[in-house]
């Protein structure tokens, strides 16, 4: 999420649904067709495959309600999951409840700001930045920092994996409408709900605008609207490799999803592993 966001904003209210994981939704039918295009549908396999390889433990940046860190603790690995938000991270803290004891114990929760991180541990295996969060830091300097401070905080010979979606296959130019997206149940409760949204064109600081509104149907019919706004800094690929290279990583493998599929142009994602020097 971006900064500064109320705890209580839709986007956080929503997003256990907006982004279920099969691994944790209390709600399977949330986990639909449009998962895949979502670019959630097997991003936690392949960081469990990747985890087990490294080692922990395991730094999340921009870590969420815990969809990729409690797969990755019940698989075994200490997690340190880092955001910003005290709402993302209370939800984390309640759906970690409700895991067992071992699982509670391997992952620890820590709200600081990415882009000016500082932990005790400065010799991490591996660290994440998945699913578009460093797109979410709309600032290009910051973007970088918080790659500089991913590098802070690993090994040398450490492993940094990032996600964010091909900017070549977004709407750069924006919507026309709002349009609904899906209808899924509310992780509050299970009303169903639909999120309609847009984007804006991208502007000339390569920022981008996500606005819409969800309409949430309450048990006595009535349909309670939240009005949304977001924005993300889309990452081009040779971009997101000099930024790294700057930051002290070189880049191990560029692949068009998580599923070791080649990057195309037409590829949804760039996946990016890269090693601290």
């Amino acid at each position: 999420m971006n900064a500064g966001l109320d705890a209580d904003h839709p986007s956080i209210h929503y997003y256990d649904a907006d982004y279920p994981s099969p691994l944790t939704t209390p709600y399977p039918e949330n986990v639909d067709a449009l998962t895949a295009g979502q670019g959630i549908a097997h991003d936690v396999a392949r960081y469990r495959e990747i985890a087990r390889a490294t080692g922990g433990p395991v730094l999340e940046l921009c870590c969420g309600t815990g969809r990729v860190a409690i797969p990755l603790a019940r698989a075994g690995l200490a997690v340190v999951g880092v955001d910003v938000s005290s709402g993302m991270l209370e939800q984390f803290r309640r759906n970690l409840r409700k895991e067992d004891g071992l699982v509670f114990s391997r992952v620890t929760l820590v709200e600081q700001d990415v882009t000016r991180l500082d932990l005790p541990d400065k010799a991490f295996k591996l660290a994440l930045i998945p699913f578009n969060s460093l797109l979410l830091i709309t600032d290009f300097d910051l973007q970088r920092a918080a790659l500089r401070a991913a590098a802070a905080h690993l090994a040398p010979g450490g492993t940094l994996v990032v996600d964010v979606v091909n900017p070549l296959t977004l709407k750069l130019q924006g919507d026309p409408v709002a349009k609904p997206y899906y209808t899924r149940r509310s992780p509050h409760g299970g009303n169903l709900y639909t999120m309609f949204a847009m984007l804006d064109p991208v502007d000339a600081n390569h920022k981008q605008r996500m606005h819409g509104w969800y309409d949430e149907v309450e048990p006595d019919g009535v349909v309670k609207r939240r009005h949304f706004e977001l924005h993300w800094r889309p990452i081009f690929r040779f971009e997101l490799e000099l930024m790294l290279r700057e930051a002290g990583f070189r880049v191990a493998s560029l692949e068009g999803g998580q599923r070791h599929e080649p990057y195309t142009a037409q590829s949804p994602r760039l996946f990016v592993r890269a090693v601290r020097e």
